[in-house]
């Protein structure tokens, strides 16, 4: 098996390690490892499946039993068969790899000689403090020799550097340098800021020192931006999305878990708290409601919903997903390799990976349809907008006090039904129905009116419940039609057999799906299977909003003494099982209630107080894991071939045998394998957390394969250096913001970005940091970006994904099962990117086009690519399009001080290029783009419609000749500063950080 690495790693070993020569020790880690592994481990390593002549070369007793003898190269078989002239002798074969560099046959030579010593793979082995170097002088390109050192990173970052005979670059100009770290902490650029980021920056900008540097950065970490930047990693990691995937792609609720991730990131919650809960957040002693709401994060897998699919084959591949994505996520491990056969490369067994598998085949989770089990929460996703419901709902129920109730709520003596459901009377006097659900069935609901009491109309509510799966109806979709309503009058023997239902003479409701009007059903001509009756699929709630339908009586009924009476609620429809999941019944003494209640006269404090609490606590269910219980675990066995199908040895779980286990006993589940995941023992986890936070900041890892630490990823550019922050990371509690905050206060990230030749030549795609990093912004971040510097962003966290303005839908709503691509107006239409509805088969061309993965496995990281269609985008797309437009329109409304309208021109300009890219501008590039409004402006004052479709006018009532002279310079104007604004948005410096 050939590694779609192996060629990246014998570079980077070149260029990070180079090779040794007769004097010099061989490592083998640095030097051997990645030429076994590039070329000899596919057939000659762990795997004992297809281990070819029963030869290992990854260990040294394989090694040294026939093919190398320690201190002989020259009479080492290792050699002779990579020298050997025989095509049918000489390894490797040339169908499997390449063959070996006369310099890498060297190495080995060379190796094998000093004695053929081994090393545990770097990363396997213990994290060891590394000792910080001492840097007394390096050159730089100012010609000074005096280092710029901040902390211990830039010491071990300088005695590379200067190894290499290479300088320090100046340090990046203030401007460009608060740019940069705005964007990489919170990817939004300064301008978006609110005023305590803003006071800080103004403090820097007049002040350029260190600790005013470091007061921005404290001040971005702290700050709402920092949190939804960050999220967009994990949302990576996380496979996130809206909708499960395959074929169906169905949507899915899990957006309260994005908000979950959002917040903890905000409160900086520890790197390994955060952890924990998305792992096992539902085993954690008296786990609370967001602490089983973390673990969404693996209930983000893919779910098969089509017809005449196997749920046992798609739970089994959604288990071995999240094993793969826990394992490569926080120890850099590929372990799918794994499923069909011993790993090629690393310490993993097949059974090993069974014995993983099972800490995660016990949940409750089977492929279901509905994705149970499911958490129920508020829609509300912010605490402040439920707290400020909280308060608008106290004040009108202080204004109700005094007031007599329009509406009196009964709680039934007695609940019965004509074909078995069963009922169950909750705390606020609604009734759940429960049990069987009949095709035909009539509830009957026994109640007691007082002495003295009148009864003119009737109210039942339909109440939206969790067993019923947050809908208001019983059916599996959610639906229910209530065919007919009758109320009877019992006698004193509480018969009802010689009374007459008293007659509804009207109904209305709060809505009612077209057709299924409420006064359907009190028609006393009733017949079983006609189409009638009370329905409410609302286009935007469906069926999980609660409603209510009102009845008018014809002749009221009065309570000489103390009455008792019946409600009877059939559900007689063409189509079967469509029973109301939830009711309550509430009476009132009103006349002409019905009249009123449409005329909204009809006690409209209760009716505003019932939205109120509708909004606040509107049901969204999302999909979390939970243990199955002791009694009920799964049996775990060994896939042969990986096919489920093939159950081979029974297994249970345990840690690998290659990685340290702690000392103290750990249970056997999710919370044991994350603590075994944190223990100081395991040497990988705190390395790959700091390798990604490193890569986000720097634009590539010390590792670079951040999915890959095993022994095909590349090796560190710098070992000591990942080191020494693994250690400080894990100490210091797995602060997340320390970290970030250490490294952007390095001189090593605030260096300029310049470079010469020079640095070309040597390190061309600057692993060794001699110059500031510059990298591409991600696709989230050049959206964000754009709307921000136009002024147009919505500042808006928090609850469902938003719809903005895509190509996309096209697709979507031609081609995906009714789902529908409703453009999001007003502020939703310019949320943050990390807000966008993401549908797996069709994700926003934007985001897609600029590299961003689809989210159907975990992407530990994102490759970047450089094609045309990004600059046909970011030209064309109508995102852009409108922050143009905006930006425009700023910059034409700038104020300046210039008489002369030339001067003017450049000014305005001038403040377009400074909001996009946060520096002056060079005079070069005004007179670019003057020329460029100038042309612009003399081809849309000769054509107004034109100019009107640029600025994004109505052209339905469009009349240019009714435009004054002035409107016609004006839109002209602005169309052609939307030209302008549009290039600004697509400048280089802009669209890289």
């Amino acid at each position: 098996m050939q590694s779609s690495f192996q060629l990246l790693i014998a570079t980077t070993c070149f260029l990070i390690c180079g090779y040794a020569n007769a004097d010099e020790k061989v490592d083998f880690n640095r030097q051997i490892r990645p030429i076994l592994s590039a070329h000899c481990i596919a057939c000659h390593g762990p795997d004992e499946g297809d281990r070819q002549a029963d030869l290992r070369l990854d260990t040294f007793d394989g090694a040294t039993e026939a093919a190398v003898s320690p201190g002989d190269a020259e009479g080492s078989d290792l050699i002779y068969r990579i020298e050997t002239d025989d095509e049918d002798l000489r390894m490797p074969p040339a169908d499997h790899a390449s063959a070996l560099k006369p310099d890498e046959i060297k190495l080995l030579r060379l190796w094998i000689d000093q004695g053929a010593k081994y090393q545990k793979h770097w990363a396997f082995a213990p994290i060891e403090a590394s000792v910080i170097p001492e840097v007394k002088k390096v050159e730089s390109a100012d010609g000074s020799v005096a280092p710029r050192i901040h902390n211990a990173i830039d010491n071990f970052i300088l005695k590379r550097v200067g190894d290499a005979g290479l300088g320090q670059n100046g340090q990046a100009n203030p401007a460009s340098l608060v740019r940069r770290v705005s964007l990489d902490l919170t990817g939004l650029p300064p301008i978006a800021h609110d005023a305590a980021v803003q006071a800080a920056i103004q403090s820097y900008l007049e002040n350029p020192t260190q600790p005013n540097y470091g007061e921005v950065v404290n001040q971005l970490l702290e700050s709402p931006p920092y949190a939804e930047h960050w999220a967009s990693m994990w949302l990576d990691i996380a496979r996130y999305a809206d909708t499960c995937g395959y074929s169906g792609d169905e949507q899915r609720d899990v957006w309260p878990w994005r908000d979950w991730l959002i917040r903890s990131l905000q409160s900086n919650k520890s790197y390994k708290d955060l952890s924990t809960e998305m792992l096992a957040g539902d085993l954690l002693p008296n786990a609370d409601t967001q602490q089983q709401l973390a673990t969404a994060f693996h209930r983000n897998t893919l779910a098969n919903n089509e017809g005449g699919t196997n749920d046992e084959e798609f739970r089994t591949i959604a288990v071995k997903d999240r094993l793969s994505t826990t394992l490569n996520a926080w120890m850099g491990l590929t372990v799918r390799c794994a499923e069909c056969h011993s790993h090629k490369y690393d310490p993993i067994s097949h059974k090993e990976y069974y014995q993983l598998l099972d800490f995660f085949n016990q949940t409750v989770d089977a492929d279901n349809r509905d994705d149970r089990p499911k958490l129920e929460l508020s829609q509300i996703g912010d605490p402040a907008v439920i707290e400020k419901l909280n308060q608008s709902i106290a004040e009108l129920k202080d204004r109700q006090k005094g007031d007599s109730q329009v509406w009196q709520v009964l709680r039934p003596s007695k609940t019965e039904s004509r074909s078995g459901t069963t009922f169950e009377l909750l705390d606020d006097d609604s009734v759940l129905a429960t049990g069987p659900n009949p095709a035909v069935e009539e509830y009957e609901f026994t109640f007691e009116l007082a002495a003295g009491k009148t009864v003119r109309s009737l109210r039942l509510e339909v109440l939206p419940h969790i067993r019923n799966n947050g809908n208001v109806g019983r059916a599996p979709e959610g639906s229910f039609i209530l065919s007919q309503i009758r109320l009877v009058k019992l006698d004193s023997d509480e018969s009802d057999a010689n009374e007459a239902a008293l007659v509804f003479a009207k109904a209305t409701s709060d809505f009612s799906q077209p057709n299924r009007h409420p006064r359907t059903a009190i028609l006393a001509d009733f017949k079983s299977g006609a189409h009638q009756g009370w329905a409410v699929n609302h286009p935007e709630t469906g069926y999980r909003a609660r409603h209510e339908a009102i009845f008018e009586l014809e002749k009221p009924l009065i309570a000489e003494t103390k009455t008792q009476f019946k409600v009877y609620l059939l559900h007689d429809p063409p189509w079967k099982r469509l029973n109301i999941g939830c009711a309550r019944i509430s009476v009132c003494e009103e006349e002409n209630a019905v009249q009123k209640y449409d005329k909204k006269e009809l006690d409209p404090v209760s009716r505003e107080i019932a939205k109120l609490i509708e909004k606040r606590d509107a049901p969204v269910r999302v999909p979390v894991l939970q243990e199955r219980k002791p009694d009920q675990r799964r049996e775990t066995y060994i896939n042969l071939r990986g096919n489920f199908q093939s159950k081979g040895d029974k297994v249970s779980a345990q840690f690998p045998k290659a990685f340290p286990t702690p000392n103290e006993e750990i249970a056997l589940d999710r919370l044991g394998m994350t603590q075994w995941m944190f223990d100081e023992s395991n040497p990988l986890t705190a390395r790959v957390a700091v390798n990604r936070y490193w890569a986000r900041l720097m634009g590539i890892g010390l590792v670079e394969t951040e999915e890959d630490f095993g022994t095909q990823g590349t090796p560190p550019s710098h070992p000591e250096l990942l080191d020494h922050l693994a250690i400080e990371f894990r100490n210091g509690g797995w602060d997340v913001h320390k970290l970030l905050k250490q490294i952007a206060m390095s001189a090593t990230y605030q260096q300029a970005q310049t470079v010469n030749q020079k640095e070309l030549d040597i390190d061309p795609r600057n692993r060794l940091l001699a110059r500031g990093p510059r990298v591409r912004l991600t696709a989230e971040v050049v959206r964000d970006q754009a709307l921000a510097v136009s002024g147009l962003l919505s500042k808006k966290m928090y609850g469902k994904p938003v719809y903005p303005p895509s190509p996309i839908k096209r697709v979507v709503n031609a081609f995906t099962g009714g789902m529908t691509w409703s453009e999001s107006q007003g502020e939703d239409r310019y949320r943050r990117a990390i807000y966008t509805y993401l549908k797996r088969s069709a994700p926003h061309p934007l985001f897609e086009t600029f590299d961003m993965s689809s989210r159907d496995v975990c992407s530990m990281r994102r490759l970047r690519t450089n094609t045309p269609l990004q600059s046909f985008m970011t030209l064309n797309d109508i995102t852009f399009i409108e922050a143009a437009r905006a930006l425009a329109k700023n910059m034409l409304d700038t104020k300046t001080d210039d008489a002369n309208s030339g001067e003017a021109l450049n000014a305005k300009i001038g403040f377009g290029i400074h909001q996009a890219l946060y520096t002056p501008a060079e005079e070069k590039q005004v007179q670019v783009l003057k020329g460029l409004f100038q042309s612009g402006f003399d081809k849309y004052s000769s054509d107004l419609t034109k100019a009107a479709e640029m600025v994004g006018r109505e052209m339905q009532d469009f009349d240019p000749e009714k435009l004054t002279d002035a409107e016609k310079d004006q839109l002209a104007s602005h169309a052609s500063m939307t030209v302008v604004a549009n290039v600004i948005l697509n400048l280089d410096p802009f669209l890289n950080n």
